[in-house]
């Protein structure tokens, strides 16, 4: 009897170590249901336009059979129309003909509207796939946008390197030691950059970034208080604006020690071991970013 008990115990054992799986995949898509080795029961069926539905939960329910799986992906993905992507972005195109790309970085640059670019193009099943993939192209290119294909306004542009250069008044950071131009061809969607916040300004104008950081610098040149960079609105968060170098730089730093005995660190063979405060500068973040979905 208790050889029997220790036998039901380890055929219980093993049904729980392993999932159970039932997938089917088309020219439309593919259904995955799961049974997951904790007995957690999980379905996902993704189209190939890139809609998904996807369910979850811990009630053990009986997985479909391959009949049962291809209703359902046809069932889901029937409108589905196609997907193409590369580095600059993606475009969609539905049945009836709509397409929407997005291209990365890009958020009213070039004639994008709230990031995306809209129109209509004729929907053929055995070529719009490809032709989907040609107007990705026509429209976002093969790679990334850059700081100079977003800010098409030199006025603007002049007016955000002006709020945006002077980076360490209130957050520490160096601003990137290139010039302009050199900065102009950085990709445009660089989170956490001096290069991602030049295109945010560009984009976002005078109504929103330019508008808000005019007046936390009128603030902040006109404050008298002890603390003017939290008067002002400027506060130490995610969105501190770095140049890409900055990462090995502060690791670097952070490994220099002052001496106990007050003595300033060794003169480096090129120079002083740290620069001025006037010629360090920092950057300050609106908490505005351009959301590429």
């Amino acid at each position: 009897m208790k050889k029997s008990l220790i036998l039901v115990a380890i055929m219980i054992a093993a049904t729980t170590l392993f999932a159970e799986t039932v997938t089917c995949e088309s020219k439309m898509g593919k259904c995955t249901y799961e049974i997951t080795s904790n007995g957690t029961y999980l379905e996902d069926c993704t189209c190939r336009d890139g809609n998904y539905s996807r369910v979850g939960g811990s009630d053990l329910q009986p997985l479909p059979s391959e009949e049962e799986c291809y209703a359902r992906l046809d069932t889901e993905c029937k409108d589905a129309g196609f997907k193409c992507e590369n580095e600059a972005g993606e475009c969609v195109i539905a049945q009836n003909g709509e397409y929407i790309c997005q291209c990365l970085g890009v958020w009213s640059a070039n004639g994008a509207v709230e990031g995306m670019f809209k129109g209509t193009m004729e929907f053929n099943e055995e070529t719009s796939e490809k032709e989907n993939c040609d107007k990705l192209v026509e429209i976002c290119g093969t790679e990334p946008a850059t700081v100079r294909d977003v800010c098409e306004d030199q006025e603007i542009l002049n007016e955000c390197i002006t709020y945006i250069k002077p980076v360490n008044t209130c957050y520490g950071r160096q601003w990137p030691d290139e010039d302009i131009e050199a900065i102009l061809d950085h990709q445009a969607y660089n989170p956490g950059t001096v290069y991602d916040k030049i295109s945010d300004c560009c984009q976002w104008g005078e109504e929103n970034d330019l508008k808000e950081w005019r007046t936390k610098w009128e603030c902040l040149d006109n404050c008298t208080d002890e603390d003017c960079c939290k008067t002002c609105g400027f506060y130490f968060d995610e969105g501190v604006v770095s140049s890409e170098e900055d990462s090995a730089e502060d690791a670097a730093a952070a490994n220099t020690e002052v001496p106990t005995d007050g003595a300033a660190p060794e003169d480096t063979a090129d120079g002083d071991s740290s620069a001025p405060a006037e010629n360090k500068e920092e950057s300050k973040s609106d908490g505005c970013s351009v959301l590429f979905i």
